[in-house]
Formats: C-alpha cells, structure tokens, sequence
C-alpha cells in the first residue's frame, strides 16, 4: 500500500507533474494520506512547503490550496495537538502566511533546545512569508551557533526590505571568519543593500577586500548606474574574461612557495573560512564546486593552476550563471537545474536557490569560473603559503600519514 501512496504522490507532487496545473488533485491526495499514512503524507507536505517557499506555487493556485487545505491542516498544528503531522503542517501554513502557524513556527525557529534541522526549517518557512517578527528577533538569531546563522543568512535574503541589509552590517564584525563571505554574498543580491554594503566600505566599516572578484563584477555590472558608479570609485573597471597575465601572477606563486614553509594547520582555517564556502575536503566544506579531496590535486602544477587560474579551463558545469529574478534579486552561483518550471543555482555558502521560471528576467552566462582569480590579493602572503602547505597534503594535517602530493617543494610544509 504504501508504496503504490508513494508512487501516485511522487507524480503529483513533482516540479513537473501535476501540481504545476491542478491545485485540486493536490489537495486531494494529501487530505487522502493525511488519513490513511503519516510518513507519506509528511512527506507530501514537505513537497508541497518546498514549492510554496520557492515561489513555483503562488497566485491563483496557491489560494486555492490554501483555501482548501487549510481547514484540514490547521487541526495538525494547533495546541495541544499530538499528531505527527504536527511540524509538517504547521511549516506548510506559515509558508502561506497563516497567523497561529507562524506563532508556533516562530517558538521553533528561537529555541536553542529544538533541534538544528527544526530550527532551519522553521527560518526558511517564517523567510518565505518574509514574517517581520523573524526580523525582530535578528540579535537572538545571529547570537546562535554558525549552523543557525548561516541559515538564517541564506534565508532573509527573500525579504525586500532595506532592513536587512541594517542587520546584516550591524552584526558584521562579530560574525565567524566562515559567515562573513555569507553576508557580503547576501548584500550583494539586491541594489538597496548593495549601496548601504558600499557606504560601509566607503567608512571603513568593512574592508573592500571582503568582496571577492565575482561579486565585484556583479556590482559594477548592476542595472542601477548610481550602484555601479559607487563600484567603480572602490574597484574601478574588473576583466569579464580570463587574464592572460595569470602566469605571471603564478611564476611569482611559486617563487614564494619554493622559499617559504607553511603551516598545514593554519592552512586548514584559512580554507574552511575561504575556499570552504564552495568546495569540500576530507568531509568539511560546501558542494557548490568540485570535491577536492580526490580532484584537481593530482600534482603540484595542477593544484596551482587551479587555484590562481581557475579560469584557464573551465568545465561547462563551473561555469557562473547570474539570475535576475523579478523582483530585483541578483544572485550568482551554479547550474544544479534548469527546465521549465524553474532554474537551480547552488551559490557560495551552499546555499540552494529555487527560482521560478516565470520569476526569471535574465540570466548571465559567464565566461570565468565561479571561482574567482585574485586569491593573492584577498590574502596575505603567510596564509597563501599556509594554505597551499595544507592542499599539497594528501590527508588532513593531524594525520601523521600523510605524504604532499607530487612537484610540491621539499620545503614547503612544516610539521
């Protein structure tokens, strides 16, 4: 039984089945399984929360589903329930703006006792209705563990007001090493906080060499001249393809890395903060990029082109997207979906990003790598050395075993 109910609702919940067009066979179903099986209706309910928060359930459609559902679902959260529906339920309907569900997803996403998995869920649901309480209670978001942060990073970057960009700079200095290319990532994604992001650096507050290349081309390309003329007075003009002086840059590279030594643990910090917010090595970091524990270390010379000429190949899977959605989101990162009911992008920090097909204004296909040139210029010359002392190695630094792959100079990592 349960897997025919598993069947039919992968089929009706999917991106392209029928959910996209009969609001009333998706009600349907779930008042069906919300009776008869709870994990198929839990997850069911997931989908259905997944497609209201990316938007791809909206207008018309979504009123109807609310209208209908709504009765049903609201018994599963309200007080006092103990149905195991409870959660799921009361996700979906704070998705969908409901009052009594966002009160009780609102006491989840504050509570340092629920777990980490609820607490990011109950973000993304309160986001997706940009709930303005969730936006109150910024100080005690941003005081929680980096998990909880980041999370909610990724999710404020829904709500169109300028406040977000007051919070994020108000809490910027006592942000992680790691969640601090998250904000920028975030101030970077709407003209309103981009220009509050630039008078920041204007007064100090925040260093330009936060801002990584990508995300520099990205301002300076805005559709806002009065954005991109403040750009340009912090970074000038930025190349928008490969720079053929990148050997240079790596004659030197090597020069400093064939007389210096490193220090692999120090290494390791600086690629969890830097290298971290895309790529994963030995289980820590990010999908967004390739995994590199096994790829593009092979030898010395290849370690280093990749990581000061990422742009001299470039696999047609790494290659930047830009969306401009409708209602003046830019967010950049990589293709994970592209189809007709919408596009997929996995951007710095992992964060997923779902857009609707009929949300998209543009998209920019890039002709440099997501990972940017001028490593060198965004840190000093120790943790360049100590970074590269750390990659050359073919197990973590604590692990006595393990050897620097071949090329590496015989003095660069100190033990």
């Amino acid at each position: 039984m349960r897997v025919v109910l598993l069947t039919v609702a992968s089929l009706v919940m999917s991106a392209g089945g029928v959910l996209a067009e009969d609001a009333d066979a998706v009600v349907s179903l779930l008042e069906f399984v919300i009776d008869v099986d709870d994990e198929t209706a839990a997850k069911c309910l997931r989908t259905l929360t997944e497609r209201v928060q990316s938007g791809e359930v909206t207008g018309e459609q979504l009123v109807s589903i609310r209208k209908q559902l709504g009765p049903t679902v609201a018994p599963l959260f309200e007080t006092g329930s103990k149905s195991a529906l409870r959660l799921e339920a009361a996700l979906l309907a704070a998705s969908w703006d409901d009052p009594e569900a966002k009160r009780a997803v609102r006491m989840i996403a504050l509570s340092a006792k629920e777990s980490v998995e609820r607490r990011k869920a109950a973000i993304d649901a309160l986001a997706s209705s940009q709930d303005g309480e969730l936006l109150k209670s910024s100080k005690q978001m941003l005081a929680a563990n980096d998990t909880i942060v980041a999370s909610f990073l990724g999710a404020i970057g829904r709500y169109e007001s300028a406040s977000v960009a007051q919070i994020t700079l108000a809490a910027y200095d006592d942000l992680s090493d790691e969640l601090q290319p998250r904000a920028i990532d975030l101030l970077t994604q709407r003209t309103a906080w981009s220009e509050q992001l630039l008078a920041a650096i204007g007064r100090g507050q925040v260093a330009a060499s936060s801002l990584n290349v990508n995300q520099i081309r990205k301002l300076l390309a805005s559709r806002d001249k009065r954005l991109a003329a403040m750009a340009r007075q912090h970074w000038g003009q930025v190349r928008t393809q490969r720079d053929p002086r990148r050997e240079l840059v790596m004659r030197k590279i090597r020069e400093t890395l064939g007389a210096s030594t490193g220090d692999p643990h120090q290494g390791q910090k600086v690629f969890n903060r830097v290298c971290g917010q895309c790529h994963k090595i030995y289980g820590i970091g990010q999908d967004v990029g390739p995994e590199i524990t096994r790829n593009g270390r092979g030898n010395f010379e290849q370690l280093l082109s990749n990581v000061f000429d990422p742009s001299l190949v470039i696999g047609a899977a790494y290659q930047a997207r830009t969306v401009v959605t409708t209602d003046g989101r830019v967010l950049t990162g990589l293709l994970s979906e592209d189809n007709e009911q919408r596009i997929v992008l996995m951007t710095q920090g992992g964060k997923q990003e779902i857009i609707p097909r009929d949300k998209v204004d543009e998209v920019v296909v890039s002709k440099l790598s997501l990972m940017p040139e001028g490593l060198e210029k965004q840190l000093p010359a120790k943790e360049i050395v100590d970074l590269l002392a750390f990659l050359v190695l073919t197990k973590p630094p604590a692990d006595a075993e393990g050897e620097v792959i071949s090329g590496t100079p015989a003095n660069l990592v100190g033990r």
